[in-house]
């Protein structure tokens, strides 16, 4: 049989072949992938890769790496929330990877995949002097739900207060001075206030004022002393034989609540509203049951009061936390908000961070179920699940 010619000979085309300055033009690889500035490649070849590229199955998608930080010195405080956290985090089928400031240089590498943190209190590691810079650092790609901003301006009562004042959020009457004039005349025309620590949490520090012709009056705990303000700003406080050396500046804030028939004063209802990704998932209320001196206004966990969960409250004070969360840029924390006759005004905010802590008391209450588990909603936020109702 006579040889047939290939088909390009037969139209009088030669066809191509490839010569050795193409070869050096075009590298292997390159003519492999096919690159359009590359030496044609045969229509059928290309046909079959694209088909086995299609077949090929997806890469499964790999589960988001999540992290708590937190300070080995406050382990004892902050590892049943860590406990907590872990289960719940574990009950959505993830793992969360526990990283102490104090040994988080070993962890570097482990830092660095992870895509989701929370964070605790922790002491910054010597060498290093702002907290927002440290966590970017060993955590380059991770979101941070409770973030070290937002967290400081909570920390800042007086700098969270001017945020939520000029922003058109309704709080107490508040006096910031350099003046024990201007604070006696202050606490004269409210008859009572607080002045407050600056920077603390769990109403530590403070001191209920009362109006007195005199002399100023204070009281903290149980004990009932003289004030005596002035020095100079930054000295320490000193309590000496019944008098408390208080040097500016002074932060002090009225102290909402009514008055009975007879005069007797009554403090307003202090409410607490636990937000999480703009939502409210629950109320609690923080109470005595008996208000037996000016001190016990401070109605406070850490200093006595009681805690119970609150069921129903009015559209009102819903729109009036989650006001209060947005402004201060809170994705998870609590508002805290007193409510008189004469209305509801918003107190502070508290985030889990670096200086403090929410504190997780009303677990203990009988009342306690799953949907009051703190958390549990932290855990589905860090796994991007949807929030549990």
């Amino acid at each position: 049989a006579r040889p047939t010619l290939p088909r390009e000979e037969r139209e009088g085309s030669r066809p191509w072949r490839a010569r050795d300055e193409d070869r050096r033009a075009f590298p292997p690889r390159a003519r492999e992938r096919g690159d359009e500035a590359g030496p044609p490649r045969r229509g059928a070849a290309v046909r079959r890769d694209e088909v086995r590229r299609s077949e090929a199955p997806p890469l499964a998608e790999q589960p988001p790496e999540l992290g708590v930080l937190y300070g080995e010195p406050y382990a004892p405080f902050v590892g049943p929330i860590i406990a907590d956290l872990t289960r719940a985090v574990e009950d959505l089928g993830y793992q969360i990877r526990r990283v102490a400031a104090e040994t988080i240089e070993q962890h570097r590498a482990a830092c660095a995949r992870i895509d989701r943190l929370y964070v605790l209190p922790f002491d910054l590691p010597t060498g290093h002097d702002d907290a927002r810079s440290f966590v970017r650092a060993f955590f380059p790609r991770a979101e941070v739900i409770n973030p070290v901003d937002v967290h400081d301006l909570c920390w800042d009562k007086l700098r969270a207060n001017q945020r939520l004042l000029t922003r058109g959020v309704p709080v107490p009457e508040t006096l910031f001075t350099e003046s024990p004039d201007e604070v006696r005349e202050f606490v004269a025309e409210h008859r009572f206030a607080i002045l407050k620590e600056r920077q603390a949490c769990g109403g530590q520090g403070h001191v209920v004022l009362c109006d007195s012709s005199d002399v100023a009056l204070g009281e903290a705990g149980r004990r009932r002393f003289v004030v005596e303000m002035g020095g100079e700003p930054g000295e320490p406080r000193r309590l000496r034989e019944g008098v408390l050396s208080y040097p500016p500046p002074y932060f002090v804030q009225r102290l909402v609540g009514d008055a009975g028939a007879r005069g007797v004063f009554t403090p307003g209802r202090v409410l607490r509203a636990y937000v999480v990704d703009q939502r409210i998932a629950f109320w609690t209320e923080r109470y005595r049951d008996r208000y037996q001196r000016p001190a016990d206004w401070i109605v406070n966990v850490a200093l006595g009061a009681k805690v119970r969960f609150v069921l129903e409250t009015s559209e009102e004070l819903r729109k009036l936390a989650l006001r209060a969360a947005d402004v201060l840029g809170m994705r998870v924390g609590a508002i805290d908000i007193v409510r008189a006759a004469g209305g509801a005004f918003v107190l502070e905010g508290d985030t889990d961070g670096r200086h403090m802590y929410i504190d997780r008391g009303f677990k203990l209450v009988p009342e306690f179920r799953g949907a009051f588990d703190l958390d549990r909603l932290i855990a589905a936020l860090l796994a991007n699940e949807e929030i549990p109702a």
